[in-house]
Parts: structure tokens; C-alpha cells; sequence
């Protein structure tokens, strides 16, 4: 009903225009290949930010969560927590579609269930209407590589406490994860993703060189304390806004450990896993 999940399009899956009547809606920009961003302004104070498309398997729903009928699609509706309700449009698979509503400012009781209603309800009409678009992806797009063939599983289980992970791969395969996604497991992620070029946006990050490809490496949130880093690399451009660009992103967490340690785990794997990247220039 989607077609390649590589080059599925989220945005081809909402209608901004049939958001309106919930408030002003806008683009929000790209910070994923996996899902679409609008922000949506029901009054002047308010501003809610509904992400759709990310694709999440059966063991990432919640059991138990009431489920109605839409056409022949099903939605769940998940509980809603302060500031974040979601919905689940779900196939015969066990795959669902996630859409979210998240409060970016003002009021809690801003009706984010009914934003995430209407949502789900545009994927699952765009669905079976088979509206599902794909993007058109150069032959050296990060879209089309898998990440779990760019970093070996062997050169991750040297990182301490994941001497026995295996890759597990996202299921649009922009992704490939190593470890428990747990805050206390180490855990290593590499992602293709895309939007802004990686930027120095605090003193915890420094710019390098990594075979030939200018990388920012970061630790996350910005205090050396924290045991997460990340290693960034700009792409090919992307999409039709200019400056938007392909990223590799390269992620390490090591709890019990520093920021700095983290990079220097994250730079390590970096230069093993940028050698495997397409090149810019074909």
C-alpha cells in the first residue's frame, strides 16, 4: 500500500489544506527522510508541531490501545501524555504509521488528540487512495544505501558493552541501531537523515576532518558530562529548498561514561563508516 519503503515521500501522506480548519498550518522543514513536519497555529499563543509518516513495527505499539475502524485501515489511539498525543494508522502487517501532535508553546488543553485524529485520518484516506508519493533519488543518495552494510557490526561490538550487539535495521532502512534504545544501555546509531548542514552549536562541539568529509562532532545538549555524542557529515543537497542537504549521522551513548569519551568513539566509527559513503560527486 506504500510501495518502497526507501523513497516513500511522509508528505505526500497529509494535506495542509484540509488541516486549516484547526488553525493556520505551515511547513516546518526537514529534519528527516522518514516523516513529514507542519506546525499548525489553532490561536496566537498556540503552536503545535504534527510529525507524519515514521513507520514503527509491532513491537513499538502500545497493547491495548482502543482501535477504530477507518475505511479499511485501523487507527489505535495511544494515551495521551502533558504536551504529546499520537495515533497509529495501522496495515495487516503488524507496521503502523505514526502521527503526532507535540505542543511547541502555550496552552496543554490545545486539543492535540484532535489535531492527531484528523492526522491519521489524512494518511489512512491518502493511503487508500493510494496518494502514497515517492521522492526521486540520485544514484549516490544516502536514501538508497543501507546504513548497517556502512558501519561493520564488528568494528561496534569494540565498543564497550555491545560486544554482542547485532545491527538491527529501520524499516524504511534509514537506520541501523546497535544496543538497547534504553537512556542506561550503550547504544550505537547510525542514521541517514537530511535537512540543515551540521552546525558547531555549542563550546562541547568541534569540526574535523574525516575522510576528506567535513564532520561535526557533538556532544549532545552541549555539557561534557553527558555520555552522548554525535558524529554529523553534509551530504548531497536535498529537496527543493535550498541549503537543505543528505546527513550521515553517527550516534554513541555510554552511559556510566563522558561526552568526550563518547566522541572519541564516535570519531572512530566515523572513520570507518565514512570510507562507505557514496561520493558526492559520481
Amino acid at each position: 500500500m506504500l510501495g518502497e519503503l526507501r523513497t516513500l515521500d511522509p508528505c505526500t501522506l497529509t494535506d495542509p489544506a484540509a488541516l486549516r480548519h484547526l488553525g493556520a498550518v505551515s511547513e516546518a522543514g526537514t529534519v528527516s527522510l522518514d516523516y513529514c513536519l507542519l506546525h499548525l497555529k489553532p490561536d496566537e499563543r498556540t503552536l503545535v508541531q504534527l510529525a507524519v509518516g515514521e513507520l514503527v513495527g509491532p513491537d513499538e505499539g502500545g497493547e491495548g490501545d482502543p482501535v477504530v475502524q477507518h475505511g479499511a485501515l485501523s487507527i489505535a489511539q495511544s494515551a495521551p501524555v502533558p504536551g504529546h498525543c499520537s495515533r497509529r494508522v495501522q496495515f495487516g502487517d503488524g507496521v503502523s504509521l505514526q502521527v503526532s501532535a507535540d505542543l511547541l508553546a502555550g496552552d496543554p488543553a490545545s486539543g492535540l488528540c484532535g489535531i492527531a485524529d484528523s492526522g491519521a485520518k489524512l494518511v489512512a484516506d491518502a493511503v487508500q487512495q493510494g496518494r502514497a508519493g515517492h521522492r526521486d533519488y540520485p544514484s549516490n543518495s544516502l536514501a538508497l544505501l543501507d546504513p548497517c552494510a556502512v558501519l561493520d557490526t564488528e568494528s561496534v561490538n569494540q565498543v564497550p558493552g555491545l560486544e554482542e550487539a547485532t545491527p538491527r535495521p529501520g524499516l524504511a532502512n534509514h537506520v541501523c541501531s546497535w544496543g538497547e534504545q534504553s537512556a542506561d544501555s550503550p547504544r550505537v546509531q547510525l542514521q541517514h537523515t537530511a535537512g540543515e548542514p551540521p552546525k558547531l552549536l555549542h563550546g562541547a562541539a568541534v569540526e574535523e576532518q574525516i575522510d576528506g568529509r567535513r564532520t561535526v562532532l557533538s556532544v549532545v545538549g552541549g555539557d561534557p558530562q553527558v555520555p552522548l555524542c554525535s558524529a554529523e557529515t553534509a551530504h548531497i543537497p536535498f529537496g527543493r529548498v535550498a541549503g537543505q542537504v543528505e546527513v550521515a549521522q553517527l550516534v554513541v551513548a555510554l552511559p556510566g561514561m563522558t561526552g568526550t569519551d563518547a566522541c572519541d568513539y564516535a570519531r572512530g566509527l566515523a572513520r570507518l563508516a565514512w570510507p562507505s559513503l557514496p561520493p558526492a560527486n559520481p
